[in-house]
């Protein structure tokens, strides 16, 4: 169950109930346009997002990953109706979705227990955005192909997702064959296996070794917040 609506009150997950909608999201699904309306906000729950910022040239790199610890459409909750980044389906499953209109008069207007909870969750989705602005910068793309896979694992069930290398490049924001050496050598060193367009995590404790400081910056963020860790 996504982590924000698991830690709010019984009695208050029952009145928001007849609000909550159960969809199921399709790899490359888009559900936050940049520039347009924010029509709902998305409480993943085996689901997997990701925000990417576009440049006029329409060169992409990835600024946040949401899964169930978080929620998709946070700017609603700051009361901004667009947003300047596009969200998208990276792993297709399972959210919970409000009408962005309910979600302000439900949630933000009514003073649910909720709003605490987002407003924690907010605090770490800024840290996050700020540590991946440093790590675009500073660190080697086989380091941040180990933290970005690492993070996905996290936040899916099982140890194998879709996707391509393509993909890849266009959430680090590097070239196709930048990625491709390094996802070769994670294959070579047992990290990853890859095949028809699924990648399985091999051996999560040598890719989160492998992976840099970011990645444990990112996690513990969300960790501390929840008092748990994202992958029991």
């Amino acid at each position: 169950m996504n982590l924000l609506l698991e830690a709010v009150p019984e009695e208050e997950r029952r009145r928001l109930e007849p609000f909550l909608e159960t969809v199921t999201v399709d790899l490359k699904h888009v559900m936050v346009e940049a520039g347009e309306p924010i029509r709902y906000v998305y409480f993943p729950n085996g689901a997997v997002a990701s925000s990417v910022y576009t440049m006029r040239d329409g060169s992409t790199v990835e600024t946040t990953i949401t899964g169930l610890e978080g929620i998709i459409g946070v700017h609603v909750w700051l009361r901004q109706s667009v947003a300047v980044t596009r969200t998208f389906v990276q792993v297709p499953g399972e959210c919970v979705r409000m009408r962005s209109d309910l979600f302000l008069a439900k949630v933000v207007d009514a003073k649910s227990p909720l709003n605490d909870l987002i407003g924690e969750y907010v605090s770490a989705y800024l840290s996050l955005t700020t540590i991946t602005a440093a790590c675009n910068r500073i660190h080697l793309v086989e380091e941040r192909l180990c933290r970005w896979l690492k993070m996905v694992h996290n936040r899916v069930e099982g140890d194998s997702f879709p996707v391509r290398h393509e993909f890849l490049a266009y959430m680090l924001g590097v070239h196709r064959p930048s990625v491709s050496i390094a996802a070769a050598m994670l294959r070579k060193a047992g990290l990853i296996r890859y095949e028809y367009g699924r990648l399985t995590v091999l051996d999560a404790k040598g890719l989160e070794a492998a992976a840099c400081e970011c990645y444990s910056a990112m996690e513990m963020e969300f960790e501390r917040r929840f008092g748990r860790k994202l992958r029991k």
